[in-house]
């Protein structure tokens, strides 16, 4: 398959618009990329969310997973499309598990839920994160130490949020939805996490 860039066409209108040289069209490329492909990515996967019946509790497990990734990194695919197509079916996928499973659970569950999936996130995000890539190298010790102890932040505020929303807000599928987001993000830490990747990689971009 071709690995279609939908913002090489952008970049290259720019060059021949500004008279870019080729170093400052890659340039324009990378900021193009890091606006539109978030971007498409949020609207695709807020519209298979909405057709779904689960817009917020998609929305919910996005959001957290986007949240802790700032700070603790994660496998990447090749193409900035397949990451847009993989977010389009798995965040709508958690958001839909959440809605379903929800109800079948009382509040002590959900408590339990989020005590012990913090825990288990926090054990993983202590020991991998951050996770390096090529987009976003980890500079020196110091970077790494303060990244990790954002991440580990990032997973007590949210933990933080999930039992304030348990105890006053009476949105239980959101509150799962926000667990089921962590867990994903923390896959992604792990060897298992990147393997799918390349996985998915392989597949939609032999």
């Amino acid at each position: 398959m071709l690995r279609f860039n939908l913002s090489r066409p952008a970049a290259a209108y720019l060059k021949e618009k500004l008279n870019l040289t080729p170093e400052e069209e890659e340039i324009a490329l990378y900021g193009l990329q890091v606006i539109i492909y978030p971007l498409i990515s949020l609207l695709s996967i807020s519209l298979v969310g909405w057709l779904l019946g689960c817009l917020y509790t998609t929305l919910a497990a996005t959001l957290t997973g986007a949240f802790l990734r700032l700070w603790s990194g994660g496998a990447h695919s090749r193409s900035p499309l397949t990451c847009t197509l993989l977010g389009a079916v798995v965040s709508p996928a958690l958001g839909k598990i959440s809605l379903v499973v929800a109800p079948l659970l009382n509040s002590f569950h959900l408590f339990i839920i989020v005590i012990l999936g913090s825990l288990l996130s926090l054990a993983f995000v202590w020991r991998l994160a951050p996770v390096d890539s090529p987009a976003k190298p980890l500079l020196s010790p110091e970077y790494r130490q303060r990244m990790r102890r954002l991440s580990v932040t990032s997973i007590f505020f949210i933990a933080v949020v999930q039992i304030v929303l348990l105890a006053t807000a009476g949105v239980p599928a959101v509150v799962l939805a926000l667990s089921l987001g962590l867990w994903w993000q923390t896959f992604t830490l792990t060897r298992a996490g990147h393997r799918f990747a390349t996985l998915i990689d392989e597949i939609i971009s032999p």
